[in-house]
């Protein structure tokens, strides 16, 4: 599943390598060598963002049934059908804005912002991606 960050979280997060940064342009500035003490703290100012996804999502993972694979996904004209070990799903054609393709995924908007994220690889391997474009391009946005 992919979330767009919001405005003030991009700030945030872009706040701890900037201190990072500041960290390491100072030492250099006033001639102060690199001790432990900044080397572990540059590291974790570097650091904390990809940290804090990680260990979101593991714990996400980790708690959450719905979040375990492997996922099917069926596509056909009344809409999107995801099943797993513990669900079943169908998102109707008319719940989502649009579909986009990048070049290793097929998004698949649920809400202006966020999307079911499905590997091109995957549905090339099944030989369906043109049949899945298709469909797509008959009942949303698909570019």
């Amino acid at each position: 599943m992919l979330i767009r960050y919001q405005g003030a979280l991009i700030i945030v997060h872009a706040i701890f390598p900037l201190a990072g940064l500041f960290l390491l342009v100072f030492a250099f500035c006033v001639g102060h060598c690199l001790d432990v003490v900044v080397v572990i703290l540059v590291l974790l100012a570097f650091s904390f963002t990809p940290l804090i996804t990680a260990l979101g999502l593991w714990r996400v993972r980790r708690r959450n049934k719905l979040t375990q694979g492997p996922f099917t996904y069926s596509f056909d004209s009344e809409g999107m059908h995801t099943s797993g070990a513990t669900f079943t799903q169908t998102i109707k054609w008319a719940a989502i804005p649009r579909v986009r393709q990048s070049k290793r995924f097929l998004f698949v908007f649920i809400s202006p912002v966020s999307a079911m994220c499905i590997p091109l690889k995957a549905l090339r391997g099944q030989g369906v991606l043109d049949e899945v474009r298709s469909i797509a391009s008959q009942h949303t946005d698909l570019r």
